[in-house]
């Protein structure tokens, strides 16, 4: 009788130390990760808010990093590294150059921790990842070049703008569009790489109205770049329809005073709530999609936009 009850005494003292130690890992915050390309630019500072957003209302713990310009390849993959030495269960990561991403990935893998990659994958031979939660870049480009070929006719000369080489949000954003123009006869007179960056933008159109005066529209891989091709437009005083990619707050107002004709918005803002939403699924162990399109939109001034535009295109 003794032997039974110090057995069940046993069991009951197991049975609570499992049920306890089942109770911490449940209370215990979950730690998440997340590295972008950069927190500098408006379409940036928009993923992070609605990561930040899901991470407060979920009792996540956010580390949240980024370098100063997309071009910082290096400094973002050691922010990589840095967060995966602070005991994160999730890396949220947007690679700015993939392929130079792979050895740091993998050390996520080998410390066991999941990745989930948002707007920009990693090259297809590398399939270390939980899911991609973006914009289908090439979709978006087409949009694009759709919306500048319908204001263009057959011969006329454009400018495309694309980001860093090596980045595919923006390459296969400039891939998609350049499709779209050359089957509508539309001559591509320069594409060239402008890093995201306004500065940047501006300085590639200029050079380019040196050799080719004759530009009759603009189609860059996102709205930095856009914006920065604009102001050495205007300079110029040239009135030709320009097209970005992001709709973000400075692109949404020149597209209302009728600087802009457009910009393809992406789900920016779900691509970093999802990201959380996803890091919770994954820690619980549910199956998740490898492939999730946050979508994408082209937004004008309605109609009078086109209007305005064909009856003052020089």
């Amino acid at each position: 009788m003794q032997r039974k009850r110090i057995l069940s005494i046993v069991m009951v003292i197991a049975f609570a130390f499992t049920f306890c130690s089942g109770t911490f890992a449940a209370d215990k915050k979950l730690k998440v990760g997340m590295v972008l390309k950069t927190l500098s630019s408006q379409y940036w500072k928009i993923v992070a808010a609605g990561a930040q957003q899901a991470a407060d209302k979920a009792g996540v713990e956010l580390i949240l990093l980024g370098p100063p310009t997309e071009d910082a390849i290096e400094q973002q993959i050691n922010m990589v590294q840095d967060v995966l030495s602070q005991n994160i269960d999730v890396l949220v990561f947007s690679p700015s150059q993939p392929a130079a991403s792979v050895n740091v990935l993998l050390k996520a893998k080998a410390k066991n921790v999941p990745v989930i990659l948002v707007d920009t994958g990693m090259p297809a031979s590398f399939t270390d990842y939980v899911t991609f939660i973006g914009t289908d870049n090439i979709a978006a480009g087409r949009a694009g070049g759709k919306a500048l070929a319908d204001l263009l006719k057959k011969g006329d000369k454009v400018l495309l703008i694309d980001g860093a080489p090596g980045n595919p949000s923006c390459n296969d954003r400039v891939k998609g569009a350049m499709e779209v123009l050359k089957a509508a006869g539309i001559v591509i007179a320069a594409n060239q790489p402008a890093f995201s960056d306004r500065e940047k933008g501006y300085t590639v159109t200029q050079n380019v109205l040196q050799s080719t005066p004759d530009i009759k529209g603009v189609f860059a891989a996102n709205d930095e770049m856009i914006l920065g091709s604009l102001r050495a437009m205007q300079q110029a005083g040239k009135k030709v329809p320009m097209i970005g990619v992001d709709a973000n707050e400075d692109a949404l107002k020149s597209i209302l005073a009728g600087d802009l004709y457009g910009s393809v918005a992406q789900g920016n803002y779900d691509m970093g709530r999802m990201a959380i939403e996803k890091a919770i699924e994954v820690k619980a162990g549910k199956k998740i999609d490898k492939r999730i399109d946050s979508g994408a939109t082209m937004i004008v001034n309605a109609a009078q936009n086109l209007l305005n535009f064909r009856n003052s295109i020089k």
